[in-house]
């Protein structure tokens, strides 16, 4: 596998260090997110050149997302044009970072 993780106060910063993201990348990216359960995600893919499974990438970010958790894909710029523009996908760690952070204060003033 090759994922490092960083385990932050309140989510979990998962780089990946190949050129190629595959169907089998995926999986290990969702056993070790099961790991897990209930944590928010920035999942570092600027090293990414080549996907093979974006819409499966896609759906499981959705499905994330409708867990009230947040999810930010953060990809070389290039690359952007790939996912749904709706979808938390930004063009370097620091976005990824200010990102979350924003959906932070958003779910506290919705919790209030």
């Amino acid at each position: 596998m090759s994922f490092k993780v960083e385990f932050k106060s309140n989510y979990l910063f998962i780089k990946y260090g190949g050129e190629l993201f595959l169907n089998n990348n995926l999986d290990d990216l969702k056993k070790l997110i099961i790991n897990h359960p209930k944590k928010h995600i920035i999942l570092d893919l600027l090293s990414v050149e080549e996907f093979q499974v974006v819409d499966s990438l896609v759906t499981f970010q959705s499905e994330f997302l409708d867990q009230k958790l947040s999810f930010i894909i953060v990809i070389r710029e290039g690359l952007l044009n790939l996912f749904d523009e709706d979808l938390p996908v930004v063009p370097s760690k620091q976005e990824g970072i200010d990102f979350f952070e924003m959906d932070q204060i958003q779910r506290e003033l919705q919790e209030e």
